[in-house]
């Protein structure tokens, strides 16, 4: 397993700065966030693929571990575009998986008629994602897959082998839902769904191809190992299944900045801790 961080952890402020930050932090793997209003660090749209990695490495990193790109998958036409055009620039820069979520069901929607836009929706997604050999990583992020069988159910619907998970060690636990479109990024904090993170990864664990390794209280972030998640039970069944992937290390973005890097460094000290151990 690597060692990386998510930008997000400094969603205020440019990619440059967030990127410095977290280089001097010493992570060699960085994932970038390209989630429009709510962390807009890439813009697949109209960013250079090779300019952007130049970008990157120029602080030193060995590779980005993916770029997030959350959106409503099940209500907006314009978020499968935004998917596909993610997953023709990750090609284009040398990334290796793009991220997402289904979004939000509306209450007036039936989980039959949700999951029938989904599949479709999959599947063209799925078509881009081989072509490109980019891994498009479902996130426990929205309605279904917030549930302890949705990201099964997800998983099963998509029937490809580039659509597997981003899997999240804090949002199950804390219920919560972020969704982001074109104009605007919507939070719902303290939602009343709240199950097991270790439950839910013995499920999936076979497909993970990048984690957010992530501990809260409550619901919001802190550094590694001083939360409620069941962090070292997550790392012992990832490494049940020889999981080779980037641990990218995310908060919201919520703190001051020099909060935030005081939370990286810890962070990374605690996971090369359990890998010393």
């Amino acid at each position: 397993m690597k060692i990386g961080c998510n930008t997000v952890a400094f969603r205020n402020f440019p990619l440059d700065f967030a990127l410095e930050k977290i280089s001097s932090a010493g992570y060699k793997y960085v994932e970038v966030e390209a989630n429009l209003k709510w962390c807009p660090h890439a813009d697949p749209w109209t960013d250079d693929p090779l300019d952007f990695m130049k970008k990157v490495k120029s602080y030193g990193f060995e590779g980005v571990s993916a770029i997030g790109s959350h959106r409503e998958l099940i209500t907006s036409k314009e978020g499968v575009e935004d998917i596909i055009q993610n997953l023709k620039w990750a090609k284009e820069a040398g990334i290796p998986c793009v991220l997402t979520g289904e979004g939000r069901k509306p209450e007036d929607m039936s989980t039959i008629d949700a999951l029938m836009i989904l599949k479709d929706r999959y599947a063209e997604i799925a078509e881009v994602a081989e072509e490109n050999k980019i891994f498009v990583a479902i996130e426990d992020h929205g309605t279904i897959s917030l549930q302890p069988n949705g990201l099964p159910i997800l998983l099963k619907l998509a029937d490809s082998e580039w659509i597997c998970v981003n899997f999240d060690t804090a949002n199950i636990h804390r219920g919560d839902y972020v969704g982001t479109d074109r104009g605007k990024f919507e939070w719902k904090l303290g939602g009343k769904t709240s199950f097991s993170e270790t439950e839910l990864l013995s499920k999936v664990a076979k497909r993970v191809v990048h984690t957010h390794i992530k501990d809260v209280v409550g619901r919001d972030a802190v550094t590694l190992g001083k939360g409620e998640i069941e962090l070292t039970k997550c790392l012992d069944i990832l490494s049940s299944v020889s999981y080779d992937g980037v641990l990218s290390y995310e908060t919201e973005g919520m703190e001051p900045p020099d909060e935030s890097y005081e939370m990286i460094c810890r962070s990374r000290e605690f996971l090369i801790n359990y890998f010393e151990n």
